[in-house]
């Protein structure tokens, strides 16, 4: 069966993004560049009961008033320095490295929203892929 993101997990995850990856600058925001429309097709092979929290823990994050997020993200953050081994401050290391993972690699994918005219943040850092196909 294939993952597909539910429009409450992607509203989620564009409130997500957009603390990670703020307009900056020459950067655009998240959700101006950001290749949402390609979810599905990246996490085609994750194991379905990673997938299945995730989209919950997403769709969660879109009800969520931006303060109360802006204190969940900033925690998840904080906690990489907690040298803690209980399990909130692990539980919140995992959420930041995903969370964190996740927006990155849709950011700074060559998939960007296809309706975007600006610069792309592969372009604002001067990175250009280059494929080698035998």
């Amino acid at each position: 069966m294939a993952n597909f993101f539910s429009t409450r997990a992607t509203k989620g995850l564009l409130k997500v993004g957009e603390i990670y990856c703020p307009k900056n600058g020459d950067f655009p925001s998240f959700s101006d560049a950001a290749g949402t429309a390609y979810l599905n097709n990246l996490v085609a092979n994750v194991p379905p009961d990673d997938f299945s929290s995730l989209n919950l823990v997403l769709a969660i994050f879109s009800f969520l008033p931006n303060g109360i997020l802006n204190w969940i993200i900033s925690a998840a953050t904080n906690s990489q320095s907690n040298p803690s081994d209980g399990i909130i401050p692990s539980t919140l290391r995992q959420l930041n490295i995903g969370l964190r993972g996740l927006c990155y690699s849709i950011y700074y994918s060559e998939f960007t929203n296809p309706n975007y005219n600006g610069k792309k943040p592969l372009e604002v850092i001067d990175f250009k892929l280059n494929r080698v196909v035998d």
